[in-house]
């Protein structure tokens, strides 16, 4: 319920979340965007990877339902980098998008 997520707030432009210890080369490009977020601080763990795990929306949901807030994080095939944030994360509806080239 309620009490369990943080309040919200906006993105922000002009602050940025500090660095976390157990950060990877990836997660270190994407933490300071968590800022004011309630990942800005926790560790992050890559939970599920396309090409690893598979192109398959029963896969994702396999991986991610009920874990909490997370982050998404891709990059086009015209190499353009894309994300969004969700504090209360996946349960049982997500939407797809594909971008056709």
């Amino acid at each position: 319920g309620q009490p369990n997520f943080q309040k919200q707030y906006p993105a922000t432009l002009d602050t940025w979340a500090d660095p976390v210890e157990t950060d990877d080369k990836e997660m270190a490009i994407l933490r300071p965007f968590l800022k004011n977020t309630n990942l800005e601080t926790r560790g992050l763990k890559l939970t599920y990877d396309a090409n690893r795990d598979g192109w398959d929306p029963v896969k994702f949901h396999e991986k991610v339902d009920k874990l909490g807030g997370g982050i998404v994080y891709c990059t086009t095939r015209a190499g353009i980098q894309c994300g969004g944030y969700n504090p209360k994360g996946v349960s049982v509806f997500i939407l797809f998008c594909a971008l056709r080239h």
